[in-house]
């Protein structure tokens, strides 16, 4: 297996963390507006220690804000640690553990698992304020004086403690969970996908060949294997840029030909294959032939010049106990003898 070069990995991990911190942006905004709506709360019922910790709060959070705009984002995912954690313990010791506040920390433990990844003690020292937070509020629990509140007001401050806290991670874990699903098309787009047509790679073609179990089906697969005449010729005298705008026009032509069950794919330079599973030798036959005639009327026109551009086709089906590369060859071969007889037309492998 290749690995990858520390130039690799670092590109990697600061693609993947301005995806994550897109995701994960929504919540710090609602952490904000929490923590508004708290400093309010705190002014009318006169706690100062409380009021005065979420003076601090805000403000932490609006520098948190303009570092993630920055791209700032270990500082960014930091000073959320610092203040969750900070906020959780002082409202903890002056509330009661029955308060809830504790329940907040446990909304960033996505962000130092993401955040902090490749900084082992801060991950361990942010961990350990999580579980000194959490083990030691419980253990202190009836040692700490309280705050001068109602017993109802405690309970008030308990439950909507525990369900915001519990919407907020039920809400972050949907978001990473959206960001890593997001990262995984990512990469099989980049792994499937050719960069200059956008349509399927070898890759992919052999990935459904795959669970197709080859050429040993009942119904059978068809192939059509597309050639594009003197492409060379384009290249030489109209350079590669427009060489390379054929190519992505004739990609356009064959994905609006074929059917959403089909794979095309660009096999190798200006060669193309469009796999067809469950399809009969004759309907293959008829989508090459619709292929090739958009071909002839819609590829090679670009802003700077018009190109005539025609192709060669082949079609060929996986015959019983056949392997994929055998069929291949087949439709090759015939390939060669289009070229041969004049190019600009359709051959038939069966």
């Amino acid at each position: 297996m290749n690995s990858l070069t520390a130039d690799d990995r670092s590109q990697v991990t600061r693609e993947a963390t301005v995806e994550y911190w897109k995701h994960i942006t929504p919540i710090v905004q609602i952490a904000f507006a929490i923590h508004v709506l708290l400093l309010g709360l705190f002014l009318i019922v006169e706690l100062p220690m409380m009021w005065m910790t979420n003076a601090l709060s805000v403000m932490a959070y609006i520098a948190c804000l303009l570092a993630i705009k920055h791209r700032l984002y270990r500082c960014a995912g930091m000073l959320i640690c610092i203040e969750i954690i900070a906020h959780a313990a002082i409202a903890t010791w002056v509330l009661g553990w029955d308060s809830n506040f504790h329940f907040y920390v446990f909304c960033i433990v996505p962000i130092i698992a993401f955040g902090f990844h490749s900084s082992p003690v801060r991950r361990r020292c942010l961990s350990a304020a999580v579980l000194i937070v959490t083990v030691g509020g419980y253990l202190l629990r009836n040692r700490v004086p309280l705050a001068s509140i109602s017993e109802q007001a405690q309970d008030v401050f308990g439950a909507v403690n525990a369900l915001t806290a519990a919407a907020l991670l039920l809400h972050a874990t949907a978001l990473s969970v959206r960001f890593n699903l997001s990262m995984h098309m990512n990469l099989y787009h980049s792994a499937h996908r050719d960069s200059l047509t956008n349509l399927y790679t070898r890759r992919r073609v052999l990935q459904r060949l795959r669970q197709l179990g080859g050429g040993r089906r009942e119904l059978p697969t068809a192939m059509v294997l597309i050639d594009i005449d003197h492409f060379k010729q384009i290249n030489d005298q109209y350079g590669h840029d427009t060489g390379d705008v054929v190519l992505q026009q004739v990609a356009e032509v064959i994905a609006s030909c074929v059917r959403t069950t089909d794979i095309a794919a660009r096999w190798g330079g200006e060669e193309f294959l469009v796999l067809m599973p469950n399809t009969p030798f004759d309907d293959a036959r008829v989508i090459a032939e619709r292929i090739l005639t958009h071909l002839r009327e819609q590829a090679g026109l670009t802003r700077q010049v018009s190109v005539t551009l025609t192709a060669t086709l082949a079609v060929a089906i996986l015959k019983d106990g056949e392997t994929f590369r055998d069929a291949l060859n087949r439709a090759d071969q015939r390939l060669y003898e289009g070229k041969q007889e004049g190019r600009n037309r359709v051959m038939l492998a069966q």
